[in-house]
């Protein structure tokens, strides 16, 4: 239980944290890449490699605070020497810059699918939980489940809180296990762990 909170903080963060990944990194490689004619392209996409790692590394550091996974960074690939286009070169040769493009990127979708894991079960558990105290304090409130299932008797809010708590029970384990997978699956992409 005492990881089950940062675990769902991390993948409620996920939704938000793709779609600010997703905006940064396509904005910014369309741009450099269209420019990519005129003197301003090719500096706009080197700056976009940093961007990449700099958020590789926001990625990297955020599943360590909240999973508890340790993560090593990668080294950096060196370039021949010190010109924009060599280290463009040079980057885009790394199959680590590939990897951390392609995951930040999918970071959007899997934010989706974590972001609506966690919502559903906690939002749900807890409704069916307080469904005897709505009942008991918000009369007025209509309680359905499904059609022809309406709360509208104190053994059926029981019945409905009982099923809540043996929901809760079971979102405990699908959330830190989804969360772990994320975890895996971040290690495995932006580095080793140690």
């Amino acid at each position: 239980m005492k990881k089950f909170f940062p675990n769902l903080i991390y993948l409620l963060l996920g939704l938000p944290l793709g779609v600010l990944y997703f905006v940064i990194l396509v904005t910014g490689f369309s741009l450099g890449t269209g420019l990519s004619i005129t003197i301003v392209g090719i500096p706009i996409l080197v700056a976009m490699i940093f961007v990449t790692y700099i958020l590789g590394d926001l990625d990297r550091t955020l599943t360590s605070k909240l999973l508890g996974v340790k993560i090593g960074k990668p080294e950096a690939r060196p370039s021949n020497n010190d010109s924009a286009k060599s280290i463009l070169v040079a980057q885009l040769k790394s199959t680590q810059f590939w990897k951390e493009l392609v995951y930040l990127l999918l970071k959007m979708p899997l934010g989706v699918i974590s972001f609506t894991i966690a919502v559903v079960f906690v939002s749900v558990s807890l409704a069916f939980i307080l469904a005897p105290f709505i009942l008991t304090y918000v009369p007025d409130a209509q309680m359905m489940l499904w059609n022809g299932f309406e709360i509208d008797t104190m053994q059926r809010a029981i019945m409905t809180s009982v099923v809540g708590i043996v929901l809760s029970v079971l979102s405990v384990p699908l959330i830190n296990g989804f969360a772990s997978l994320l975890g895996s699956i971040s290690v495995w992409v932006l580095g080793k762990a140690e």
